[in-house]
């Protein structure tokens, strides 16, 4: 074999390049993460995100004279990109001998790592849906982890909440006089009528939730059903169905029509996640919102200071791999996951 020249190593790595281009485009295409997680970009170490509330409101004043003076409030909320990445070595060897299989390894690593690149937002996103519940692990913007039963409407005020944490039993988390609905089933442990039910319920709560004013309701829409595997069968059914059996008035079956019920709801198609095999029984699943006006902020933020590269390393480049006879490759990124609005994003139990 020829001597490793700077041609020969350009040859290679113009290959290693379009292997992890190729691979991130076929991956990228089925991925789900993008559909919960906003994508900032920015040059600092640390992103202190800021905003007013929209607390504004008219007030009556009978005969005049009267006017109310509104304090608008911001709150902000602080995320930090860490460093994260992998790296492959071959010593000089592999590539000289023809058994060395060096150019192979180097290949199937460059396809390998493509596909880590595209999946590692999805891998965060998912480790946020399981997580985000605990204390202390993503807190939200008003001190309470991500998924809590007690979110205040306005951070700057006590008494009015709601919940994005869907569990237990009904009136935990009260808002403006709307309790929430606790745990609302839809995997095979209900009939299908009652789980077609508690999407109802589900969505009637989350149309309730109050602007920081604690008046005008956000006019929050959900967009799609976050499922696992063994769920998503049945999120289906509920969600794309014509007719569902129903327990007649006399103790009897009988089938209702639900096509215009569920094309009225605006329910979404699920979406399944594979990540969240499972995950709590497999009976838990995700309903993501928006707002008639979009947010800046979303559910989550995935922030990016530094987009994965592949840099090369070699005897050319570096006197001490050329003393050592070896080859290194590095893929380095720097990027984060943070919290945003809770209001956003829903966690629904079965229990």
């Amino acid at each position: 074999m020829p001597a490793l020249t700077p041609q020969f190593m350009m040859d290679l790595e113009s290959r290693m390049q379009l292997l992890t281009e190729n691979e991130y485009a076929r991956l990228v295409q089925g991925l789900w993460w993008q559909n919960l997680a906003k994508v900032k970009t920015t040059t600092a170490g640390k992103e202190i995100l800021a905003w007013l509330l929209s607390t504004a409101k008219i007030y009556p004043e009978g005969k005049g004279g009267n006017i109310r003076f509104d304090d608008l409030v911001s709150t902000y909320t602080t995320m930090e990109p860490k460093f994260s990445g992998a790296g492959l070595k071959l010593n000089k060897a592999q590539f000289e001998d023809t058994d060395g299989q060096g150019m192979n390894l180097a290949a199937e690593w460059s396809s390998q790592i493509g596909a880590q690149i595209a999946y590692w937002p999805q891998e965060q996103v998912a480790d946020f849906l399981m997580h985000a519940h605990e204390a202390g692990t993503y807190v939200g913007y008003d001190g309470k982890p991500f998924f809590a039963v007690d979110h205040p409407v306005n951070p700057y005020r006590t008494g009015v909440t709601f919940a994005n944490l869907l569990t237990g039993t009904a009136g935990v988390g009260g808002n403006s006089g709307t309790t929430s609905p606790g745990a609302l089933p839809i995997d095979a442990s209900v009939p299908v009528d009652t789980a077609l039910l508690n999407l109802q319920r589900l969505f009637a709560y989350i149309a309730s939730i109050k602007m920081p004013n604690g008046k005008q309701p956000r006019r929050l829409r959900p967009r799609f059903i976050l499922t696992p595997p063994s769920l998503t069968f049945r999120a289906v059914q509920l969600t794309q169905a014509k007719f569902i059996a129903q327990l007649a008035s006399g103790g009897g079956a009988a089938s209702a029509d639900v096509e215009a019920l569920i094309q009225a709801l605006g329910y979404a198609a699920p979406v399944q996640a594979d990540e969240l095999g499972g995950f709590e029984d497999e009976k838990t699943y995700f309903v993501a919102c928006e707002q008639v006006t979009s947010s800046q902020l979303g559910a989550i933020t995935f922030l990016e200071r530094e987009p994965y590269k592949i840099l090369y390393y070699g005897s050319q480049t570096e006197a001490e791999l050329d003393r050592r006879d070896e080859y290194e490759w590095h893929v380095k990124g720097r990027n984060g996951m943070g919290a945003g609005h809770p209001f956003l994003l829903f966690k629904v139990k079965g229990v």
